[in-house]
């Protein structure tokens, strides 16, 4: 009766049987396992990679099967990662047979091929799914408490760069989980939503989907924050579940292969083929899923919170730095604001720490409004304090402030800082580097010879101003405000469609890489946002 009712409702055991009995062969490769779902002949693109080291080699496989509504066709569908972490599925000659530590890619692959064949039958993700993992049947073992562990024949980092893509907006990553004494049940568990270093709160949509595919109340196993970081970094971690994390932005789902009972990586005959079913099952209907819910691995305005709160974590993604050089930004606003730091801090850390320190720090809006408000007709700056609050500062009251900033850096002993602001200044008072992106934009214009220019300033006050700083380039200059809805951008940038001008140019700190992104797409023009284009010249400076 146990078998019927497990047939029943195993309906994925055909692709995790069909599968297996290819995987479980000494002389598997790569292209074997890509044979199987060449023979469904669906819409989808692969390739395999071999790398060999001094311990063996090994095939990458990436597959991605391609959505209805995915970016490889043109369109926005968010496209889903699905890598099967392990070191190998088999532990030749050592061991005879396919090994525990291979139910990662067995569970992937399965649930690939299942999407695969219904494409075929009609029913098409609207998602691009990528599947990636690797065959190796003759993977090292390592020692390891409670039981041995798996060795690889390539490094973490060759797993990560043939396993994990710019492209994935979200990863699942399967890992055969059952070496510890940590999670005590047959089946499979999954983690929280890892993301940047940041350890996030478990969904309660994967949630959701657990106890409608299993019939059961879901499992969740532990983390601990060492858990997180990549391997050699001299630290234990559960297994390599969540090392897809140390090397990407996107969210990042594990879902462990589970026992009651400590098995042993190495261990053969310990795959059990309903447990992987059901992981497999698990991982399609997420996949149904996501393209329909963007909170589905995580709440992305908790993270933005969280982040404002604490700030960037992403030093967790790396192997730790002993002694990091500092590196000022000046905002004309107030510090530690996620809006001013996106960009900005993916490009600068982990390999430089960096001081946010904001020249309205200490100020509330009635304050800057008596204090530093442009008089009509005089040249000014906008930015935001508090909550949200749009505030105007005279170039003349902005200068003090700036000038103030710079010297407490220095006092600090920061010998390179960056001022967060488009505006023109007079020299500053200083004996480190500062970084003015007035003058950089300027440096930048000459050296790939503009002649006419688009400009995008935040308010129509401005443009008089902008057009009598650039007046050399011919100007047309609209405005668009960066901290309001991205639809006037985008309004704004149509305008430039018809405009003879050779670049846009984004001229406020304010606007993000993703606005000129809109833009260059709306307009079809090059586009030059200053945020992005200092920022680089400080990391290759500081």
């Amino acid at each position: 009766m146990y078998h019927v009712y497990y047939l029943r409702r195993g309906i994925m055991l055909r692709q995790v049987i069909d599968l297996y009995e290819i995987m479980d062969d000494k002389n598997v490769t790569g292209q074997d396992v890509v044979d199987v779902f060449k023979n469904e002949s669906g819409d989808f693109e692969y390739k395999i990679n071999r790398v060999t080291t001094d311990k063996g080699s090994t095939d990458f496989i990436y597959i991605k099967i391609k959505g209805r509504n995915g970016k490889s066709i043109g369109k926005s569908a968010p496209t889903l990662g699905i890598t099967g972490t392990l070191g190998g599925i088999g532990a030749r000659p050592k061991l005879t047979g396919f090994v525990s530590d291979g139910d990662g890619a067995l569970t992937v692959l399965a649930a690939g091929l299942k999407i695969l064949r219904m494409n075929k039958k009609g029913d098409r993700l609207d998602s691009d799914v990528i599947i990636t993992t690797h065959i190796c049947p003759n993977a090292p073992v390592v020692d390891h408490f409670p039981v041995p562990f798996m060795g690889s024949s390539v490094d973490d980092e060759d797993i990560n760069e043939n396993c994990i893509y710019e492209d994935m907006d979200a990863i699942i990553s399967v890992d055969t989980t059952k070496g510890n004494e940590i999670i005590n049940n047959n089946g499979y568990a999954i983690s929280n939503t890892v993301k940047e270093g940041y350890i996030l709160s478990v969904s309660k949509y994967l949630l959701d989907i657990m106890k409608r595919t299993t019939g059961k109340m879901p499992v969740v196993f532990p983390l601990a924050q060492q858990d997180i970081t990549p391997y050699g970094n001299r630290l234990s971690h559960l297994n390599s579940i969540l090392q897809p994390s140390t090397v990407t932005k996107a969210p990042v789902l594990g879902i462990a292969i589970t026992t009651e009972l400590p098995i042993a990586g190495c261990a053969t005959g310990s795959t059990h083929l309903f447990d992987i079913e059901q992981a497999a099952r698990y991982i399609v209907e997420i996949a149904k899923e996501f393209p329909k819910n963007p909170n589905l691995f995580y709440d992305p305005k908790e993270y933005n919170i969280i982040k404002r709160l604490y700030g960037s974590q992403r030093r967790f993604q790396t192997k730790g730095v002993q002694i990091k050089k500092k590196v000022g930004l000046i905002t004309m606003g107030q510090a530690a604001r996620s809006d001013i730091t996106e960009n900005i801090n993916d490009i600068l850390e982990p390999e430089l720490e960096v001081i946010s320190i904001g020249a309205l720090d200490g100020y509330n809006y009635d304050e800057v409004k008596e204090k530093f408000w442009p008089a009509k007709g005089e040249p000014f700056i906008v930015t935001i304090i508090g909550e949200d609050k749009i505030v105007k500062i005279s170039e003349n009251s902005a200068w003090k402030l700036v000038q103030k900033k710079i010297e407490e850096l220095e006092e600090r002993n920061i010998k390179a800082s960056m001022l967060m602001c488009t505006g023109k200044f007079k020299d500053f008072n200083k004996k480190s580097m500062v970084l003015q992106p007035e003058k950089i934009i300027r440096a930048t214009l000459d050296a790939i010879g503009v002649e006419r220019i688009g400009i995008l300033v935040p308010e129509e006050e401005q443009i008089r101003d902008s057009c009598k700083q650039y007046e050399r380039y011919k100007p047309i200059i609209k405005s668009a405000e960066p901290y309001e809805d991205k639809k006037f951008i985008s309004e704004k940038a149509k305008e430039f469609k018809s405009e003879d001008v050779d670049i846009i140019l984004m001229d406020c700190m304010g606007y993000t890489e993703d606005m000129g992104n809109i833009v260059e797409k709306e307009s079809g023009k090059n586009v030059l946002v200053p945020r992005v284009l200092a920022t680089r010249l400080l990391k290759t400076l500081a």
